[in-house]
């Protein structure tokens, strides 16, 4: 990444308001990470949000996984700034959004790595880890398993990004362990899992973002259960939400 390596002295993680899809954006002193790009339309609503903070060019650009509320707004990016770095999953699948998304990096030249293991970066101080899924096959239309789940510690702060992991990568995760973090960006917006309880259990943390829209709004008992943890609950379909440590 060209962010550098010297300690940033602030980071912030903005939650777009991108309705039911993760567009999430890190910023440091001198460098840019993406976490997803929402849905199609939310790729120029990114940018105009880089440019609005001055941001030239994203470091490093984190796809979770390849459904369209993820990588849909991907291309636009590409586009329209330079990326140093594209982390994606390694599985194959067929979609328009992905396809968009490949065009665009086949014309940008842009560097790309397809994690068929665990990685990690440093960026400002930032340091990331990103694991990556166990299996080859969760069964049809599973892509929400392969999703790439990061772990951003900057100073004393932790931040846990979940994708969409539904219940067999929850396993995974729970099983490898390490998952305590302060801040977690709730898997699959929000949608309840039969492992739902025992993850949140093992973040415990004292912030969650959920990533959901009022025409698929979060199951109940998912903020219910954070709460009785005794997190604090932030839904971006109330708005853009940001945390600055």
């Amino acid at each position: 990444p060209a962010g550098g390596s010297a300690q940033s002295r602030q980071l912030e993680a903005v939650f777009l308001d991108a309705g039911k899809s993760d567009a999430i954006i890190i910023l440091t002193d001198s460098g840019t990470v993406l976490i997803d790009a929402g849905k199609n339309s939310m790729g120029k609503e990114i940018v105009a949000f880089l440019k609005s903070r001055q941001v030239e060019r994203v470091d490093v650009m984190i796809i979770s996984h390849f459904d369209k509320d993820h990588v849909g707004g991907a291309d636009k990016v590409l586009e329209a700034m330079p990326v140093d770095l594209v982390i994606e999953p390694a599985y194959q699948k067929e979609s328009k959004g992905r396809d968009d998304y490949m065009q665009a990096l086949e014309q940008t030249r842009t560097s790309v790595e397809s994690l068929s293991g665990n990685a990690s970066f440093e960026l400002d101080g930032a340091s990331f880890s990103i694991d990556v899924a166990n299996a080859d096959d969760y069964g049809p239309d599973e892509e929400n398993d392969f999703s790439l789940v990061t772990s951003l510690r900057f100073g004393q702060v932790s931040f846990l990004f979940a994708g969409d992991a539904e219940n067999a990568r929850l396993a995974e995760l729970l099983k490898e362990g390490g998952l305590s973090h302060d801040v977690l960006k709730v898997p699959h917006h929000g949608k309840a899992e039969n492992l739902s309880a025992a993850f949140f259990r093992a973040v415990g943390p004292s912030y969650a973002v959920i990533t959901s829209d009022e025409k698929n709004p979060e199951d109940e008992v998912v903020p219910a259960l954070l709460r009785q943890l005794g997190a604090e609950v932030f839904l971006t379909r109330e708005g853009t939400v940001t945390a600055l440590t």
